[in-house]
Formats: C-alpha cells, sequence, structure tokens
C-alpha cells in the first residue's frame, strides 16, 4: 500500500477528509470562500498525515456500522445529558438533595481505545460526573458530584452506557 491508495486507503483517506472538513464546517461556522478552501486545505493535510502515518479504518464496513450506531446513540446520550442537568438543578435548588462527592473507579469490558474515549467522554458529558483517568486495562477514574450517578456506572453487567458505546464498536453483543 505504500504509494498506491487501494480501495481500503482510498475510503480511509476519504472518510478521514469529510470528518475533518465538515467538522471544520461545524466548528467555523463562515461559508466564505477563502475560509472554505482553507477548511478543505487543513481538511486535506490532516487526512494524508493520519492516512500516511496510521490506519483509522481498516474495515470500511465495520466503520459505518459503527458511524450509524453512533448516531443512533446520540438522541440516547442527549436524553441523559438532560436528564443529568435536572438533577444538578434539583440538586442545587433542594437543600434535602445530598451532595456527596465521591471518586469511583469501575473495570469496563472495552478494549479498544476509541470505545474507552467514547465511554469517558459520555461520561463526562453527562453533568455530574468527570472522568478523571483510564488505566489501558480499562479502569475508569469518575469524579461524581452524588451517589446516584456514581452507582449507576457501577452496576454489574456493565452499565448502559458502557453496553451501548460497546455496542457502537463491536465489542457488546446487545443494544440496552
Amino acid at each position: 500500500m505504500h504509494g498506491k491508495l487501494g480501495s481500503i486507503g482510498t475510503f480511509s483517506f476519504v472518510f478521514t477528509f469529510f470528518t475533518m472538513y465538515l467538522f471544520w464546517l461545524l466548528n467555523s461556522g463562515v461559508l466564505e470562500i477563502f475560509y472554505l478552501s482553507l477548511g478543505a486545505a487543513c481538511a486535506f493535510v490532516v487526512a494524508y498525515v493520519f492516512h500516511t502515518r496510521f490506519t483509522l479504518v481498516k474495515d470500511y464496513r465495520r466503520a459505518l456500522k459503527s458511524l450509524v450506531y453512533f448516531v443512533a446513540y446520540l438522541p440516547w446520550i442527549s436524553w441523559q445529558i438532560i436528564l443529568s442537568n435536572w438533577d444538578i438543578v434539583k440538586r442545587v435548588l433542594s437543600p434535602g438533595m445530598p451532595i456527596d462527592p465521591r471518586i469511583i473507579s469501575f473495570q469496563s469490558t472495552l478494549k479498544s481505545d476509541i470505545a474507552m474515549t467514547t465511554l469517558g467522554n459520555s461520561i463526562t458529558l453527562t453533568p455530574g460526573t468527570i472522568t478523571i483517568d483510564i488505566d489501558p486495562d480499562g479502569t475508569f477514574y469518575v469524579h461524581s458530584l452524588a451517589r446516584e450517578p456514581a452507582d449507576s456506572l457501577l452496576t454489574t453487567p456493565p452499565s448502559e452506557m458502557a453496553a451501548r458505546v460497546g455496542y457502537i464498536f463491536g465489542e457488546s453483543r446487545k443494544w440496552k
């Protein structure tokens, strides 16, 4: 694959380019030709560097499947963020609701870096919890504002969030 892209290499390059360009467009919000061109150039450089240095997509069918599952995951995680926000509002405004900060750790069955990163980011996105660290063996360290959010991560089998993330990346058999 040195010198020639090949079908998987071409897909990887094009997929990375369009992903980076979409990210640029969403973050810049400016639709002037200069900025559109600059964004395309930056996306091209990033795609080229990642294509020549890393193999991001080895199995394009699996990557497309993961993308579809991830898009399906977005409404669920958005709802969890809303629920967590509501929980924080209640805790702040209601003196009877406990604020009991704690740091917990739990072992995840996730193996890939992208799955563990996605779970860590999902935990951090839900207000009241912050992922502090993730060990390579899948141990997560999370700061929680109260016991209830922490307990939802400590369930066995894995929490619903971990199971959903695992399903996205083919590391879990069912979508809870």
